[in-house]
């Protein structure tokens, strides 16, 4: 490769780790084109970015970066996974290696911090953003709730008692 092609990889790489908020690493082995397809389609899907590099020109990149302490994890074959919705990219990453675990391994990843493999499984077990927001929303309402139903049961009792004095007279 020349060297101004080199420069242009790198540069493309350091633009790559900048404008994302994470970055996966995985290595590969014996993937056939159309699962590597594959992926790469799920991973668009997602509004990732899946890219081969050399690790030379990876560890290049890295330096002077956020993501440099992840150098460490770049030997063999390897694929970086660039995204700006790290719980989706987790997911399918995480997904499709579960589904080819002869192929695929996950290594590390940088997500406000540096991530290993199962920091990164665990991402992607996590709810969506949507669902989290539900989930605080019920929490902070369910103070509220439990006072209306405490105030409202003895009205409801008095309510029920008066009924049954009313029944027993018109009884009587």
């Amino acid at each position: 490769m020349k060297k101004d092609r080199k420069n242009q990889e790198i540069e493309s790489l350091k633009h790559s780790l900048e404008t994302n908020q994470a970055v996966f690493i995985s290595s590969y082995q014996g993937l056939t084109v159309e699962k590597f397809s594959l992926l790469r389609r799920q991973m668009r899907g997602t509004g990732a970015l899946l890219k081969v590099f050399k690790n030379t020109l990876s560890k290049i990149a890295f330096k002077q970066t956020h993501a440099e302490s992840l150098s460490a994890f770049l030997d063999g074959p390897n694929f970086l996974v660039f995204t700006n919705e790290p719980l989706a990219g987790s997911k399918v990453l995480s997904e499709f290696a579960q589904e080819n675990p002869d192929n695929i391994d996950i290594k590390a990843g940088y997500y406000q911090t540096v991530l290993d493999k199962s920091a990164i499984i665990t991402l992607a077990t996590l709810p969506s953003k949507d669902v989290l927001i539900a989930r605080f929303m019920s929490v902070i309402k369910s103070p509220e709730i439990r006072l209306i139903f405490t105030l409202r049961s003895p009205v409801i009792k008095l309510i029920g008692t008066l009924q049954a004095v009313e029944a027993v007279k018109s009884a009587a």
